[in-house]
């Protein structure tokens, strides 16, 4: 292999030098497909160059498909790849259109300060006013202001090799408005079908089918689109984003590039590129545009500056083939111009000065330092029961979180999957919704949500540095309690089942209270005892679970679902001290059925996150202790146990268990009305319930008790003593 001299006082990276040299050395055969090639240490002998730049240059040419790498062998030309020839005119304006994916269609949304230098962009802004404000007295020009068409041409070819003229940038405000001047062209060049990615993007394919337009979805891989499903024969634009797949993250090889502009030619058809992100992508460079192998005949480009400026900037553009950029320019005056003309010369002379490549390298650097901390936190806190997992990690301002509830559908009931899918969304929503309330921006997917998985896209770019880590810890622990309030759109009846050692405590009660509970509303368990315990053991066993709570939740129409349950056991200190709590003025709409109220549940979990407690505990409309707001409540006198009567309080498996066991232990036990007046006559008082078990209460209020009472502690020793024996 003979290798180019490469320039180490060059302003192009030594790593980018050699990725170029290789890459054309692929392209033109001159590495054959299937050769090997040298060993990371060998090429940086040949080359002159360090390890690491050989090893950088390999991972980007692997990134575009170039090279693939056969672990324990080496590095490999790509075999299989047919690529297009040039044609003669090798400096031809190629011409793409495509639709960017702009996920953040929201009004506004915060932003780090420190991702801008709003100091230059003022100057510019200023400049623009003092010495041109003649220019500001004429409309603007309909297809965008020509000095920023001609500074877009220009970055575009050094950034992306996109080659085109001014003339071919058409300049708007935001990705769906030029989508609609492409649906628009589309209608005149009569092309009737759309091609789209699915998973994709969905804004731009409704606003295809707005324009009356046929819209097909074609499946996307590892490698992209499948481009083997396109039609033949008929003339089609198909909508890509070759890049960086929304939301896959795929990055289409160069082989695969090829087929795709050789199906747009053989079927007489269009690519939109979508560019989305593209600029943002952090190991190794930006993968080049599509466009710039095209001849200028089939690809239309797009492209945003909003995540590279700053969101109250709308301006996007796209590169249109040379026909399709005459054939606008004949309707481009029924238009208006919707992106501000201030702004498009302040953005073309921010570009020609380079203060925007400044500012992109800045934030390529702090949004890769973003990345880097978001992912560590997803790991640091999510990982635990494989709750969170980030996909989609190489690019963009947002990772996408693959969010796994563990939820197992039992019986899906009169609603069929609809049901399913009902909750899925419903729980998709309120994560969402817990999120924006800690300043966090995120969005669902309901196109791969599936099974028990929700995907979400979260914008970590929107936090600053410093504040990631505490706001990934913040936005899981919400995830956590949302995913808990279950299917809340129709009524439903539940139990908590504790998993120890990968077995469930108590399960023949449970059963048995929810039968009751079903009963209490006209209905019977749509499963047997023998499902639920199959199913419970099946999602310990698939999810790798020992120990947790598992909910279990049944609505009025026979669905039934089984999830996780965020554990809140408590310390070995609240075992040994207590806990505190406070008296709270509420009661259950129907304290025998376990049913869910999310309103007193709401209320007592304000009460409980305001005073910092472990519990609240539940008083009556008649000034009578009933019980915890997930728990039940005991007390102890002069050696005798005391506790509400049943039919006040939510029949406890764990309660019935302690009653069991102080009976047993010929201890005196009194069900009767406990007045909150005489809270303070009590030696020592406990809570029961699926993860407290029996733990002990420092204090209700004001009043304190003895947390080292010997009947108290015999009772935490009995109650484990029942529990079954764990294995190693």
């Amino acid at each position: 292999m003979i290798l180019t001299d490469f320039k180490h006082n060059s302003t192009t990276s030594l790593y980018a030098q050699l990725y170029e040299y290789l890459k054309n050395e692929i392209s033109t055969d001159r590495i054959h497909a299937g050769e090997r090639l040298p060993s990371l240490r060998k090429m940086a002998e040949l080359a002159g160059v360090s390890v690491t730049t050989v090893k950088l240059a390999y991972e980007q040419l692997i990134v575009e498909g170039y090279l693939v790498n056969r672990p324990q062998s080496g590095f490999y030309a790509t075999e299989g790849m047919k690529m297009r020839p040039k044609g003669s005119d090798a400096s031809a304006k190629a011409s793409d259109t495509g639709s960017e994916i702009v996920l953040t269609d929201a009004p506004s949304r915060m932003t780090d300060p420190a991702s801008f230098d709003f100091a230059k962009w003022k100057k510019c802004m200023t400049e623009v006013l003092t010495e041109t404000p003649d220019l500001l007295l004429t409309e603007s020009d309909r297809q965008g202001e020509p000095a920023l068409r001609e500074e877009v041409a220009r970055y575009l070819y050094q950034s992306r090799g996109v080659v085109c003229s001014q003339e071919q940038v058409v300049i708007s405000a935001g990705t769906q408005q030029l989508v609609n001047h492409v649906a628009r062209l589309l209608k005149l060049m009569n092309i009737e079908l759309v091609c789209t990615e699915s998973p994709g993007y969905t804004p731009v394919r409704n606003i295809f089918r707005d324009w009356g337009l046929s819209i097909n979805a074609i499946p996307v891989r590892e490698s992209g689109i499948e481009i083997e499903k396109l039609p033949t024969n008929i003339r089609t634009a198909v909508y890509v984003c070759p890049q960086n797949q929304f939301p896959t993250g795929s990055v289409m090889p160069i082989g695969r590039r090829h087929q795709l502009l050789d199906w747009a030619e053989a079927n007489d058809s269009l690519i939109i590129e979508d560019d989305y992100n593209s600029e943002l992508r952090y190991p190794g460079m930006p993968v080049p545009a599509l466009q710039g192998l095209d001849e200028g005949k089939r690809v239309v480009y797009i492209g945003t500056f909003s995540p590279t400026l700053f969101p109250a900037v709308r301006i996007s553009y796209m590169v249109l083939p040379k026909p399709m950029a005459q054939l606008f320019d004949t309707i481009k005056m029924k238009y208006d111009q919707t992106s501000s003309k201030t702004e498009q010369l302040t953005l073309a002379r921010f570009m020609r000065e380079g203060l925007y490549q400044a500012n992109l390298r800045r934030v390529r650097k702090l949004y890769s330092h973003k990345l880097r901390e978001a992912l560590s936190a997803i790991e640091e806190f999510g990982s635990e029961g494989n709750f969170i997992s980030a996909e989609n990690t190489q690019s963009g301002v947002n990772i996408i979180l693959k969010t796994d509830t563990h939820a197992r559908t039992i019986t899906e009931g009169s609603s069929g999957s609809s049901r399913t899918d009902e909750i899925t969304q419903e729980m998709t929503d309120r994560m969402i919704e817990s999120a924006a309330k800690l300043g966090i921006k995120a969005r669902g997917i309901s196109q791969l949500s599936h099974d028990g998985l929700i995907y979400l896209v979260f914008y970590y770019d929107q936090i600053p540095l410093d504040k990631i880590r505490d706001s990934v810890r913040d936005m899981v622990q919400s995830f956590k309690s949302t995913i808990t309030k279950g299917g809340l759109n129709m009524p439903s009846v539940y139990e908590v089942v504790r998993l120890i050692d990968g077995r469930p405590q108590f399960l023949p009660e449970h059963f048995e209270r929810l039968e009751n509970s079903m009963g209490s509303i006209g209905m019977a368990v749509p499963f047997t005892y023998q499902k639920l315990e199959e199913s419970i053991h099946d999602l310990a066993e698939e999810g790798q679970i020992a120990n947790h709570n598992i909910k279990l939740e049944v609505d009025v129409s026979g669905h039934s679902i089984l999830y996780l349950n965020p554990t809140h056991y408590p310390s070995a200190e609240q075992y040994a001290k207590g806990v505190r709590t406070e008296l709270f003025d509420g009661e259950r709409k129907n304290p025998n059925i376990k049913m869910m109220d999310q309103t007193l549940r709401d209320a007592t979990d304000e009460a409980i996150k305001k005073h910092d407690l472990y519990e609240v505990i539940l008083v009556d409309r008649d000034g009578c202790i009933t019980e915890g707001s997930r728990s039940n409540v005991f007390f102890i006198k002069k050696g005798e146990v005391y506790t509400s009567p049943l039919h006040q309080v939510l029949p406890g498996v764990t309660r019935r268990k302690i009653i069991e066991i102080v009976k047993d232990k010929g201890i005196r036990f009194h069900e009767v009305p406990i007045n909150a007046s005489d809270i303070g006559s009590f030696d020592a008082a406990f809570i029961s319930g699926t993860s407290p078990k029996v733990l002990p209460i420092a204090s209700i209020g004001e009043e304190t008790y003895d947390v080292n009472d010997p009947l108290l502690r015999d009772i935490m020793r009995w109650y484990d003593e029942a529990l079954p024996p764990c294995t190693d």
